[in-house]
């Protein structure tokens, strides 16, 4: 609606992994350089954590997009699967014919025979899995297991696990400590800081064909870092919303009013919401003091028969 009136050539903030858009921070470049070390050199466990929103996938699009045919990937990015479910699904994913296998022994079989294949023609095998702290104990216990899947000197499976922090409190607890052994890759992604904020407005303004990067003004990113505390995602949906406010009034600056305006529309919901739970406990709580006094008042009128 507004690519017109900025002249973009495409919609600068969309809230989806494009590689294109990619800003790489020095934490993102880190964050890469660490994936792309686990697939090289084939390392078992590989946990990357980071709140949501920080640009965890769109850094795994980045590395699916520069691998070459000598490593297979599996991609799980909704893990709430049971593990007959899950072991389908990798099958599927890597392309093993899974068809009339209806036992987890024979989808077992079958993929170590893959995976066997594959080390016999020098590919590697990762299995990677987002939003992995809302994996299931068994379940994260099944990914440890297929990590024991492994000639003399190599691992046949490799892992890399993407998560929020929660992932990490996970990790911690005593029946994973096993697998937290095993993690031989780790790193934790925060968010932007003030400066890399307004460098990452810059940069997809640019991406999107801009030619003019000063769009919004300094009190507007002041105050787009205040609120989205340096997370991309939310950074994209206060710009989004703001340019879109920007072209309902046919103003091409992009100041800290219109920021306000906009932090201020996305939280009325929200607010509302809180409200309405706050109404609903209020009139629960009248009701049963309600019920109660007349329990109360039936009792004393009833003694005093």
């Amino acid at each position: 609606m507004y690519k017109k009136f900025f002249r973009f050539t495409e919609k600068p903030f969309e809230i989806t992994s494009d590689p294109k858009f990619l800003y790489l921070s020095e934490q993102h470049k880190e964050a890469l350089s660490h994936l792309r070390y686990a697939v090289r050199e084939g390392k078992g466990f590989s946990v990357i954590t980071g709140e949501a929103g920080t640009g965890k996938t769109t850094l795994v699009q980045v590395l699916l997009n520069e691998l070459d045919g000598h490593v297979r990937t599996s991609f799980i990015f909704n893990p709430i699967l049971d593990q007959a479910d899950f072991l389908n699904y990798v099958c599927d994913d890597l392309g093993i014919e899974s068809e009339g296998m209806k036992s987890r022994g024979q989808s077992l079989r079958a993929l170590h025979n893959f995976l066997l294949d594959c080390f016999a023609k020098d590919e590697k095998v990762f299995l990677i899995i987002d939003e992995a702290q809302s994996l299931k104990p068994e379940l994260l216990q099944e990914v440890r297991l297929l990590t024991n899947l492994e000639t003399s000197k190599k691992k046949l499976l490799h892992v890399i696990l993407l998560g929020q922090p929660e992932l990490n409190d996970m990790l911690d607890e005593p029946q994973f400590r096993p697998l937290k052994q095993r993690i031989t890759v780790r790193y934790h992604l925060r968010s932007l800081n003030r400066k890399e904020t307004g460098e990452y407005i810059i940069h997809r303004l640019k991406k999107a064909g801009s030619r003019d990067i000063a769009i919004f003004d300094k009190s507007a990113v002041d105050e787009i870092y205040k609120h989205s505390k340096g997370i991309p995602r939310l950074i994209n949906i206060f710009c989004d919303n703001a340019l879109l406010t920007g072209f309902s009034q046919e103003q091409n600056r992009i100041g800290r009013k219109i920021i306000q305006g906009v932090i201020r529309d996305l939280g009325s919901g929200e607010k509302s919401r809180k409200w309405y739970k706050w109404i609903i406990v209020i009139l629960a709580i009248t009701l049963v003091v309600g019920s109660l006094t007349i329990i109360f008042q039936e009792e004393i009128f009833r003694l005093w028969r």
